[in-house]
């Protein structure tokens, strides 16, 4: 048993065993001068909460690629994006998708679609600020069991083709509960966490004139304290005395997840989130022999491992993950 175990009970993320190993390959000098620092390192920018990662991955590619030097510039996800699109980072690291307002100067100045690559499963844990996956809360009086994104869906939009629920005996709720006024609390509909719900779960339609809007999980889940008859979606891991997560699946026939390691890296929670790398592609979508390298490099066993190494950090991907992402490279560099 290692220090860091003995000390915290934490135990480093099992990995895949079909994860390929990284075989390198020569790197041509294409790399273009924006992504460049002074003094000739790569320049890579983003989320402050990638640092961990990106400082293993970076002296890890160094091990097979001494020639190569990196600059880590985490400015923050503001500016990610502007970093990528103006060539001023070869890649930008962000804990959530591109949002549709971002694609639009990026398919301007880039003219092709962003490359977006899932490189790790996003974070259980809370404490250091990583980005998460999501978990459906309600108050602890709550007598509701479990719930599907479909059940989920009706409460927060508006035009559900099955019908909007507004009740909590909708749900099955019997008794006083059944007639009490269901009251969702979410953030906007344009926000980072608002766009991957109406694009991955709420179909892109408008949001129920019933919600209440606030910022961040902690507002979120400080109201639903004050408010019994609440519910709301936000970072995984925040369970209280007041507070439960809810056993959740995508459809109303189940399975019943909660949210394990296991459930994630398998891809089976239906609210499981990803870190995402945005490489600076060339003008039409194709990247650069650096740029395709390091990308490989994060998806095989090597990187993999050394995401895995931060403690209750993000998790690695699974081989499935990491193929399909692989096969995105193999695209982009045709293009």
């Amino acid at each position: 048993m290692n220090s860091l175990t003995e000390r915290t009970g934490w135990v480093p993320r099992p990995l895949d065993a079909e994860l390929t190993d990284y075989l390198p390959q020569p790197l041509t000098a294409e790399a273009r001068v924006g992504w460049l620092t002074a003094d000739g390192a790569v320049r890579l920018s983003g989320s402050g909460h990638a640092r961990y990662i990106l400082e293993k991955l970076t002296a890890g590619f160094a091990h097979y690629h001494p020639e190569v030097r990196f600059a880590i510039e985490l400015k923050g996800t503001p500016t990610a994006m502007a970093f990528a699109i103006n060539d001023k980072a070869m890649l930008s690291v962000m804990g959530r998708e591109i949002t549709p307002m971002e694609s639009v100067p990026w398919r301007k100045q880039r003219g092709a679609e962003p490359l977006a690559v899932r490189v790790a499963c996003a974070a259980l844990d809370t404490r250091q600020h990583l980005a998460t996956s999501l978990a459906v809360y309600v108050h602890h009086s709550s007598p509701l069991a479990r719930i599907s994104l479909s059940q989920l869906a009706r409460i927060f939009t508006a035009g559900h083709p099955a019908g909007d629920f507004n009740r909590w005996g909708q749900l099955g709720l019997t008794g006083e509960w059944a007639d009490r006024r269901i009251v969702p609390l979410t953030t906007q509909q344009f926000s980072g966490f608002g766009s991957y719900m109406q694009k991955h779960h709420f179909g892109g339609r408008a949001l129920s004139a019933d919600c209440e809007y606030l910022v961040g999980t902690d507002r979120l889940l400080a109201r639903l304290e004050q408010e019994p008859s609440a519910i709301c979606v936000a970072a995984i891991g925040r369970e209280t005395a007041l507070l439960r997560a809810l056993p959740l699946a995508a459809d109303d026939s189940g399975p019943w997840l909660s949210g394990t390691v296991p459930e994630m890296t398998a891809g089976e929670y239906a609210l499981g989130r990803y870190l995402w790398f945005y490489p600076a592609t060339r003008y039409g979508g194709g990247l650069d022999a650096l740029q395709r390298e390091f990308l490989r490099f994060t998806l095989s066993r090597q990187g993999q491992q050394m995401i895995a190494s931060q403690p209750d950090g993000y998790l690695p991907l699974s081989a499935a993950d990491a193929r399909a992402e692989r096969l995105k490279l193999d695209l982009a560099e045709g293009a």
